[in-house]
């Protein structure tokens, strides 16, 4: 059980680095920018040195403990940076959102979250490795599930954030590029083809909200419309990779994404 007894030593030390964090003060730092021949300022504060700090230490701590792996061999070496997108994903919302809890009851409560949730990812990744394994097939759903409410968490923040879209695309693009790496791995293809499907995944959830930003609608129902695009761009994308992609069920997904899209307009928050 020495992964595990690593994974806890790297959620305490990232759990002390969220707590440090808010200790310090660093002035913020903004940059002007001219993109598209349009104005854009970015601000380098606090939280995103922090976040890239702690989610830097995050990767570095997870590929170390997925490398220990026995059957770490077999992994193809460009799936290896795939593993530390749940874990580092996990941190950088950890990271934003604890700082701007109201209590410090509730933050206190969200740092144990943050250590517990962290630990368990770290130990699902390290059990995909073998998928001859006991436990792959629970691990690999573990991770799927914490991988959409991932998405859907950032999607709900970017989408409420009401930025331009040239920084909003983009990093929904980023993130479901990433996140759909994460999903299409199990598929059991090389890096090259799924990498290039994960892309045209996260590509495609991306474009979504260039159209969205002309909406009135909230942020959570922005959110789960840019879910409800992403599920059906990697659903279609695993079953080409498996070999199973027919008409049949490309009508059954883009009956699930027109009925949830549906409800979401009309009932949606």
């Amino acid at each position: 059980m020495l992964y595990r007894e690593r994974a806890s030593v790297l959620a305490t030390l990232v759990v002390l680095g969220l707590i440090l964090a808010t200790f310090l003060q660093f002035p913020t730092r903004s940059f002007d920018l001219t993109v598209l021949g349009s104005p854009l300022t970015i601000n380098v504060t606090q939280t995103a040195l922090m976040a890239a700090l702690l989610v830097g230490i995050t990767c570095s701590g997870t590929d170390a403990i997925v490398r220990s792996h026995h059957a770490a061999r077999r992994i193809e070496a460009r799936y290896s940076f795939v593993t530390w997108t749940l874990p580092a994903l996990t941190v950088l919302l950890a990271a934003v959102l604890l700082p701007q809890a109201p209590t410090h009851l509730y933050r206190l409560a969200g740092y144990v979250q943050t250590s517990l949730i962290l630990i368990l990812v770290i130990s699902a990744e390290y059990y995909t490795v073998d998928p001859t394994g006991r436990l792959y097939l629970a691990a690999r759903l573990s991770l799927n599930a914490w991988a959409y409410l991932l998405a859907l968490v950032i999607f709900v923040l970017i989408y409420s954030a009401k930025a331009r879209s040239l920084v909003s695309a983009t990093g929904v693009t980023v993130v479901g590029t990433l996140l759909a790496l994460e999903f299409l791995r199990g598929a059991g293809r090389g890096f090259g083809r799924t990498a290039l499907y994960a892309a045209i995944a996260g590509l495609s959830t991306g474009e979504i909200i260039w159209a969205m930003n002309y909406w009135r609608i909230s942020g959570v129902t922005g959110g789960l419309i840019l879910l409800l695009g992403f599920y059906a761009a990697t659903g279609l994308a695993n079953q080409q990779l498996q070999g199973r992609l027919t008409r049949r069920v490309l009508v059954e997904y883009a009956v699930v994404a027109l009925v949830g899209l549906a409800v979401l307009l009309r009932f949606g928050p």
